[in-house]
């Protein structure tokens, strides 16, 4: 009888030496669905502000180009690159920039 009696094994059988890989990686499925579920909800979150973003810069953007393509002067130019364009609620947003700044950039083109 090889293997009876040493220390540590008795009660030991197959379930005993493959049952601590099984549980770890139970935990680890666990804690990976955990993080996951905590995860979902803060992407979708900065998902919907993306496009909150991408939504509200196109709305300035052709608000200044509208403005831009009425300009007849210079000096019709240089007052709409001083306006700040309103949100989409109608009021300016603290530190949104003049329309001045976006043609400058190339975006209102």
């Amino acid at each position: 009888m090889v293997g009876a009696g040493e220390p540590g094994t008795a009660g030991r059988g197959r379930r005993g030496t493959s049952g601590g890989l099984d549980s770890r990686l139970l935990i680890v499925i666990l804690v990976a669905a955990a993080v996951g579920i905590a995860l979902v909800p803060i992407w979708l979150r900065r998902t919907r502000a993306v496009e909150t973003m991408r939504t509200e810069l196109r709305h300035v953007l052709a608000e200044c180009r509208a403005r831009y393509a009425a300009a007849s002067t210079a000096e019709d130019t240089v007052r709409v690159d001083a306006w700040v364009p309103p949100g989409m609620q109608g009021e300016p947003r603290p530190g949104d920039p003049p329309c001045g700044r976006y043609r400058r950039r190339g975006m209102v083109d």
